[in-house]
């Protein structure tokens, strides 16, 4: 099954546009129905003046490919980019692309100035408007313009459908050397918990039946967060709702864990990254392992489903810091865990510290995507990648075929009707098919 939930950034430029009073559609191309054909239909229809792509850095060559296709369809229709690779490079982006007007940052009220002519002038450009402060002024994102019930995901993801997505605060005041923060940025900036209850209430009325947060850090402010979870029962919202993007193990207590649960939150996930306390201050990640620990049995006490993110890879790794990890992860109490390697994401200090060394390979933005091992990206200082594919397969075998971990898996799907959609899972894993 496709893993898709709408765009919530498209749905929040198109709502900025139609409080001006603009026409506007949505194109989403992660529907696995919807292809450049249909999409040059689309164009040709509705003949718009103005085309907007939101990409990452993995799909350069691919909004390479949109941009030059609206071209040929009408040289005179302006293509407007934004997101974190036009953020990070936004006169590359504009030599080396179709795109006639890079947003740099945030472009929820700067798209209406580029389309009322107040921001565009002729020839290339890029706009950089100042952060939004006051996070209540967005306008309700227009959730309307997609057919939400083209969109299905794995139960894995979202216990019920259909899911969207939904910012209650911006930016993150840490500095982890691997994360990218050219859009938000460090400054946090928030949505009172009036305005994120009255979305949530707007979202169900539509018939979202689970939301998922965006938010780089929705507990910074733990009292906010605690205020909108008391408000949200208050009301009896009774919406599901999950922290798929994360939230800190520093920034939560026992109290604001247990108001999340009794508010709807049913999963949440913890940023852990490595089990080497050295590794987590190399990566300046801000956390200590007993905040780790003392976070997860917080969460699982609160009756919350808890995943892991960890990474392998980092700076300074060694085969006995992946081995540290992966013990780590082992002695958690966690339902899932997730590893990743590294990937030295454009404009983030690590790849320009790894640039600068001869580190980094390549810059063919096409080969930076999360769904293979980054052998092409870069050489790591320290570490062969036969070595660090190997403990990353070492992490999922050792951790997921643990039988205590395989009963309390299977004794906590079947209490949550998940039971198939599990051995489904299982029976397609890499592990499994070998053998």
């Amino acid at each position: 099954m496709t893993h898709s939930i709408p765009p919530l950034s498209l749905a929040a430029l198109g709502s900025s546009l139609l409080e001006d009073g603009h026409e506007v559609k949505v194109f989403d191309f992660n529907l696995p129905e919807n292809n450049l054909g249909d999409f040059e239909s689309l164009v040709k229809d509705f003949e718009p003046g103005f085309v907007g792509i939101s990409f990452v850095t993995p799909l350069f060559g691919e909004m390479k490919k949109v941009a030059k296709l609206i071209k040929n369809i009408n040289s005179q229709i302006i293509v407007v980019g934004g997101g974190p690779h036009c953020s990070s490079y936004p006169e590359r982006t504009l030599e080396e692309s179709d795109i006639d007007v890079v947003v740099v940052g945030e472009g929820d009220f700067i798209i209406k100035d580029i389309v009322n002519g107040k921001s565009f002038e002729k020839g290339k450009l890029y706009v950089k408007p100042k952060s939004i402060e006051n996070l209540d002024e967005l306008p309700f994102p227009a959730y309307h313009l997609y057919d939400l019930n083209k969109y299905k995901v794995s139960k894995s993801i979202a216990r019920k459908m259909p899911a969207a997505w939904m910012e209650t605060s911006r930016g993150c005041v840490y500095n982890c050397i691997y994360c990218n923060k050219n859009i938000f940025g460090r400054c946090f900036r928030t949505k009172s918990a009036e305005r994120v209850v009255g979305e949530m209430i707007r979202l169900k009325e539509m018939g979202v039946k689970e939301v998922h947060f965006t938010d780089d850090a929705f507990t910074t402010d733990i009292g906010r967060a605690k205020a909108i979870c008391d408000l949200l029962i208050k009301r009896k919202v009774n919406l599901d709702f999950a922290l798929i993007n994360g939230i800190r193990v520093n920034q939560v207590d026992y109290e604001v864990l247990e108001k999340m649960r009794n508010a709807g939150c049913y999963k949440v996930f913890f940023g852990i990254e490595s089990g080497n306390q050295q590794i987590l201050n190399n990566i300046r990640k801000g956390i200590t392992l007993k905040q780790v620990v003392q976070a997860v049995h917080w969460a699982k006490e609160a009756g919350i489903e808890v995943w892991g993110s960890f990474m392998i890879g980092l700076p300074g790794e060694t085969k006995e810091t992946m081995r540290d990890t992966i013990e780590f992860a082992k002695k958690l109490p966690l339902d899932l865990a997730k590893m990743s390697i590294l990937i030295p994401l454009p404009a983030t200090p690590i790849f320009e510290e790894w640039d600068k060394k001869g580190y980094i390979k390549t810059k063919d933005w096409e080969k930076f995507s999360f769904h293979s091992a980054p052998v092409e990206i870069y050489d790591h200082p320290n570490l062969p990648w036969d070595t660090i594919i190997e403990y990353y397969n070492k992490f999922y075998h050792e951790f997921y075929f643990r039988p205590g971990f395989i009963l309390k898996r299977i004794g906590n799907s079947l209490k949550n009707g998940m039971i198939l959609n599990d051995i489904k899972i299982f029976l397609g894993t890499k592990w499994f098919r070998s053998k």
